[in-house]
This record gives C-alpha cells, structure tokens and sequence, in this order.
C-alpha cells in the first residue's frame, strides 16, 4: 500500500486488494441506493414506504448469511490468481471531501504479481505527479461511465444503454 500526495492536495491510497469487487461489503451509499425503493410515495397511503436496510430481507442480514459463504471461495480467487487466470485489482482512492463520500476511485485490472508491484509504484508516481486519470500500459482500467436515470454511456460511441439522453 502507497500513500501519495497529488499537487492539488488530494491524498490517495494506492493498494492491490485482496478480495474481489463481488465480495467486497457495500458501502454507505450503495447499501442505500440497493435498499430505497424508486417508488417512497403511495397513492392512498399517508406515510411514506420503509426502507428495507434493516428489514429480515434487506441488505445487511442477507449480506451477513451470504459473508461466510464468500469467504470459503477466496482461497481458490487467491489460486486462480496465482495461476494468472483470474486479475489482480490495484485500486487508488481518494477522498476530496474528507472522509465523507463519495470518492474519487481508479481500479485497474493485473493479471501476474510482478505486473502488480509495477502497477503499484506506476500509478502512485503518476499521481504524485498530478495525472488525472493515469494510462498505465499492459493494463485494463475498470471504467463504468454513468449517465442520467441509471444507463450505461458506451466508451466507444457515447451511446446510451439503458437509459435516455
């Protein structure tokens, strides 16, 4: 793990992660978007619908039954890494607003520990020096372009999936 400083003052914490993206615990603000219902207004109801965070259904107590479950799969994610078949992820966060969120966050896909190491010292110089959003050769950066009402915009095209423009 490298701790860096940006020249516009940005502290970011570069680091390999250990546990995949899917078995990482949800964090504030998705647990609430993954729980608020679209719809909090019923026609012919006085109150506003309950979240479902707390609810036997809702997020946490499922999230907390599925978690050793998850855990048992992580020595064959670390195997299946080892043997190159599965990537790496090198992560850079950084909290612009102290530690409330969101983040700014840069994942990047490695497949290989030697191409970690060097990811790791490459990204942390490249935002030391001030880079925006850093090109590291040899590796895939992780990218979800959102747009407006939930769609996916196309790196390619700037097409909308899923959604209005």
């Amino acid at each position: 793990m490298h701790k860096v400083v940006s020249p516009n003052g940005l502290e970011w914490t570069v680091k390999r992660l250990l546990i995949p993206l899917g078995m990482r615990p949800l964090d504030r603000i998705a647990i609430l978007d993954a729980a608020t219902p679209r719809r909090t207004v019923v026609e012919g109801m006085s109150n506003r619908v309950p979240d479902a965070v707390g609810a036997w259904t809702g997020p946490l107590p499922l999230g907390v039954l599925v978690l050793p479950l998850a855990l048992l799969l992580l020595p064959i994610v670390l195997l299946l890494r080892r043997l190159r078949l599965l990537p790496w992820t090198v992560e850079a966060r950084a909290y612009p607003w102290g530690r409330r969120f969101p983040p700014i966050v840069f994942s990047y896909d490695v497949r290989g520990g030697d191409d970690v190491r060097r990811v790791l010292i490459q990204l942390a110089d490249a935002l030391a020096r001030g880079d925006g959003a850093p090109q590291i050769a040899g590796v895939d950066i992780m990218r979800e372009p959102r747009a407006a009402h939930g769609g996916i915009v196309s790196s390619d095209s700037g097409t909308l999936y899923g959604g209005r423009r």
